[in-house]
């Protein structure tokens, strides 16, 4: 005796064991991506659960600050009082135990004339998690050419950890600027094999090419570094 088996959204291994899919995040948007300090943004996920057409999906939201109110797939997120560049995630859960995740990041700004630098480091989608930028030093040069022998007009340390992290400079002076990010994995202040490096601009790990940015008075600079493993 033969077992069909057929095309439809729950897949048979035999004829009485089922094999259940996971629940899939289509999207995760957030409305507005940018707003003053005490602000509310609105995240919204298109999920997709073919098991139980997501009536029985748990959703746990968490961030690195502010609050989220509200369950599901629709919440808001409530600002923090200091700006920032802030993730939040969102763990789904079926009622089989099966996971999917994401993030998304939130820019508050300042609602008065600071000029300030903020922004935020990660590893390209996908990356393991692994791979954590906690401690990395986020390093800001007046020239290229202090960029090229390491001379920081000033330094800070990323805030957060794992794949993804931020950063901010408060009471910048107004000027022409260059950025990188750096974590000594092994912690012999040499960059070296296994480090991790990113930096404001374009290129790849072989070839880095740091943009020059501008700030302006009253200005609020919002930057986005990936981050890369130094290769042997």
């Amino acid at each position: 005796m033969t077992c069909a088996i057929a095309l439809s959204a729950v897949l048979m291994t035999s004829c009485n064991e089922e094999i259940t899919q996971i629940p899939v995040i289509e999207s995760i948007d957030i409305s507005p991506d940018t707003i003053a300090v005490g602000g509310t943004a609105m995240i919204q996920l298109v999920v997709k659960d073919a098991d139980d057409e997501n009536e029985n999906l748990v959703y746990y939201y968490t961030t690195t600050s502010g609050a989220i109110s509200g369950i599901g797939d629709t919440v808001e997120w409530h600002a923090p009082d200091k700006a920032g560049v802030y993730v939040a995630k969102v763990l789904i859960v079926d009622k089989d135990g099966n996971q999917a995740n994401d993030s998304i990041r939130l820019v508050v700004v300042k609602n008065d004339t600071t000029t300030q630098i903020i922004g935020v480091a990660a590893f390209p989608s996908g990356t393991g998690t692994e791979l954590d930028l906690a401690g990395s030093k986020v390093r800001l040069y007046t020239s290229k050419e202090n960029w090229l022998n390491h001379v920081a007009f000033s330094q800070t340390v990323a805030d957060g950890f794992g794949p993804i992290v931020s950063f901010s400079f408060d009471n910048v002076p107004v000027g022409e600027y260059y950025l990188d990010i750096w974590k000594d994995v092994d912690l012999v202040n040499t960059f070296n094999t296994g480090d991790y490096y990113g930096w404001y601009g374009k290129g790849d790990i072989l070839t880095p090419a740091p943009d020059k940015f501008v700030l302006v008075p009253g200005s609020t600079k919002v930057l986005q570094v990936q981050m890369w493993v130094v290769p042997e």
